[in-house]
C-alpha cells in the first residue's frame, strides 16, 4: 500500500503522486472499494483514481536516489529487443513499457535508438509506431528518473550517457 506524498509509476501513465484514498461516489461503483487519488507529475492540476487493490495494472513506488545511480550503472548490460516482424516487436514494446519496470523501460529506449540509427543509415525516418514507443519508454523512464535525481528532464539522457561512458573507459 502507498501512503499521502509517495511518487508512484502508475503502469504505461507514467509518474504520479498519491494525494489521497478514496471511496467513489459514483454510481456503478463499489462503495467498498478504495482508490487512490493520485496526481500526474507532468499535469500537476488534473486527478487520477486507481483502486487500492488494483491488480491488472502495475504499479510501482519510485525509485531511491541510490537505486537510480545503481541503475543507470546497469545500462550498458541491458539488451536490445531482437525482433523482426512489426506486430510483434509492438507487442513487446507493450509489454515492456506496461511493466514499469526501468530495465524493460530502457531496453526498448536502447532497441528504439539502435533501429533509429539503422533507419538513418538506410536514408529512412523512424516510424511513427517506433516514434510513439520511445517518446513512450524515455518519457515515464526520464521523468522518474528526473524527479528523484533532482534534475530536468532533458538533462537526464545526457547524465545516463556521462555515467556510462565513465563506468566503460
Amino acid at each position: 500500500m502507498f501512503h499521502n506524498g509517495d511518487y508512484v509509476v502508475y503502469g504505461c501513465k507514467g509518474i504520479h503522486k498519491i494525494i489521497d484514498t478514496t471511496v467513489l461516489n459514483l454510481d456503478g461503483v463499489s462503495k467498498d472499494k478504495e482508490y487512490y487519488v493520485m496526481q500526474p507529475y507532468d499535469k500537476p492540476t488534473g486527478s487520477v483514481y486507481a483502486p487500492v487493490e488494483a491488480t491488472k495494472i502495475n504499479m510501482r513506488k519510485v525509485m531511491s536516489k541510490d537505486e537510480a545511480r545503481a541503475f543507470i550503472k546497469t545500462v550498458p548490460g541491458i539488451g536490445v529487443l531482437d525482433i523482426k516482424n512489426n506486430k510483434q516487436r509492438e507487442d513487446a514494446y507493450k509489454e515492456c513499457i506496461k511493466s514499469c519496470s526501468p530495465d524493460e523501460l530502457m531496453r526498448v529506449i536502447k532497441t528504439l535508438h539502435l533501429r533509429k540509427e539503422e533507419r538513418i543509415s538506410q536514408g529512412k525516418k523512424l516510424t511513427l509506431t517506433d516514434t510513439h514507443y520511445m517518446q513512450q519508454a524515455e518519457g515515464i523512464l526520464y521523468d522518474e528518473l528526473a524527479l528523484v535525481l533532482d534534475m530536468p528532464k532533458d538533462d537526464v539522457p545526457e547524465y545516463i550517457s556521462g555515467i556510462v561512458h565513465r563506468s566503460v573507459v
